[in-house]
């Protein structure tokens, strides 16, 4: 079986060397249980201060199937709890025809004024997690845009950057809605089915979702989740 397995804080320290990534996807025995993905890498049993499995809290001992994702987390200083994760959506290829990839310098500026007014928080970027993702193989491609999708309805909060229509986008709109999970949209597509009906609230530009931010609604909505 195939289960996804994230790796928080310092246990990413137990990553194969070389590799930057996080998040794994690993073949484990049919009936495995939440430990072996924990032997995959090494990790000492006592570095697993918290287990969440499918968004839930889980123990080392409990069962996982096909499809499972489990993210582990170290000892966190002053015994709080694990940060809220927000998962940055938005717009890659677009309508694109040939085989390449919209401008993405939108990612970071979310990522930096969040940090700035939300430091207590983990950002889940796309981008940063597969930036050659244009070259990937078809296989490669289809397993990528499945997890990346799944993972919207895992994160706590979603922030959907859609200039135009993406229908990756809207993919992960959608997961999120399923999981009742804030998705805030900022996109001038006011009159969009999918970007009126999901979203939470609809900011018209980058300027106007920065003063959201900043004003601390942002936060108050990530720590009620």
């Amino acid at each position: 079986m195939k289960v996804a397995v994230k790796l928080h804080g310092i246990l990413r320290d137990y990553r194969p060397k070389g590799v930057k990534i996080d998040l794994f996807e690993l073949t484990l025995n049919d009936g495995a249980a939440v430990h072996a993905a924990v032997e995959h890498f090494g990790i000492p049993p006592k570095a697993v201060h918290a287990i969440f499995l499918n968004g839930e809290l889980a123990e080392v001992g409990t069962l996982l199937k096909d499809g499972d994702h489990v993210r582990l987390f170290p000892p966190v200083v002053g015994g709080s709890e694990p940060r809220r994760r927000v998962f940055i959506a938005g717009i890659m290829q677009g309508s694109l025809r040939e085989n390449g990839m919209l401008e993405q310098n939108y990612r970071q500026m979310i990522s930096a004024f969040l940090q700035q007014h939300v430091p207590d928080i983990e950002i889940v970027d796309p981008g940063a997690l597969h930036p050659n993702s244009v070259s990937y193989n078809a296989e490669d491609a289809r397993r990528t845009l499945i997890d990346l999708t799944q993972e919207a309805g895992r994160v706590d909060v979603l922030i959907a950057f859609v200039p135009e229509a993406s229908m990756g986008t809207a993919l992960e709109m959608w997961e999120a809605y399923q999981h009742q999970r804030p998705i805030f949209t900022i996109s001038p597509l006011i009159h969009n089915w999918v970007v009126k009906s999901l979203s939470t609230q609809v900011f018209a530009d980058m300027d106007s979702f920065r003063a959201f931010v900043a004003s601390g609604e942002f936060a108050n909505t990530v720590r009620h989740t």
